[in-house]
């Protein structure tokens, strides 16, 4: 797959501030009369730690001061504003309405159509108060006009923070971003060209396997507020494994995730299932 403008301007400068590393090492080097011996015969490695620090210092400077743009736009918390879908020319209404009536036929029910925070986008939430889980379709727009990507996605609340995501479209580049702060709780997968009914019932049979594996229960409250509080906390988490990442690796691991898309993550669930297995035999 084809990597994004983002991760390619990316490494563009990683590149370039690299070279004005190198550039700022030779005129250090020039400075001495071309004689790196006597800048590294310095005393206790002041010398070489002075010549590293002189090479690195703007490609540090570049990726402190990205991670902190990145920090900056996280929000602490998610705030909805209520919408209507008039309010987005670029909406493909056909679409929304038959996965509406779709998921409806399912005994899904609306809760809400809000915005997207940090985003340009339209999201309807809904319900499903016998199965207890939720659905949300979503519509991303670009500034100019013009929708960037449809999701419908469904989803369940389990105990001890696990939770389960089907997604039907096929995993993208769009979706890179969202794995560098994946929960290892928090289990996605993703389904290209796979019917609402047919999404609804694998949903319901993962899930229904992953409780049996994990000894969990499910949680029962399909609430507006229980889907805000659910989302808070994710804001939460996201900027705070942000804080705690590497910037470096963590464009690698999107690099790598746009090169070879991943359309699942089972998190910890593999492992803490064959624990659990072990204990019972």
């Amino acid at each position: 797959m084809q990597l994004s403008a983002g991760i390619k301007n990316f490494w563009i400068s990683v590149i370039s501030y690299l070279l004005v590393g190198f550039c700022l090492f030779l005129y250090l080097v020039a400075s001495n009369g071309w004689k790196l011996t006597n800048l590294l015969s310095l005393p206790g490695f002041i010398g070489l730690i002075v010549v590293v620090a002189v090479a690195i210092f703007p490609l540090l400077w570049f990726l402190s001061h990205l991670k902190s743009q990145l920090i900056k736009v996280l929000p602490d918390d998610v705030q909805f504003n209520k919408v209507v879908p008039t309010d987005y020319p670029w909406l493909d209404l056909a679409t929304l309405s038959e996965q509406t009536t779709t998921l409806e036929s399912l005994g899904f029910i609306q809760l809400i159509d809000h915005d997207i925070p940090s985003a340009l986008g339209f999201s309807r939430s809904l319900a499903h108060p016998q199965q207890y889980c939720f659905a949300e379709i979503g519509q991303l727009f670009q500034v100019t006009g013009g929708i960037i990507t449809h999701h419908l996605c469904i989803f369940s609340i389990l105990e001890q923070d696990w939770a389960l995501a089907e997604i039907n479209k096929a995993v993208s580049n769009v979706d890179a971003i969202s794995y560098i702060w994946r929960h290892p709780k928090q289990i996605r997968r993703y389904h290209s060209n796979m019917k609402l009914d047919e999404l609804f019932q694998s949903h319901l049979k993962f899930r229904q396997q992953i409780l049996t594996d994990l000894n969990i229960n499910l949680s029962t409250d399909t609430s507006w507020s229980f889907f805000q509080r659910i989302e808070e906390q994710a804001a939460i988490f996201r900027k705070q494994t942000m804080r705690r990442k590497n910037i470096l690796l963590s464009m690698l691991e999107t690099t790598l995730f746009e090169m070879n898309p991943k359309s699942e993550w089972l998190g910890d669930y593999p492992k803490e299932a064959a624990k659990r297995r072990k204990t019972c035999h």
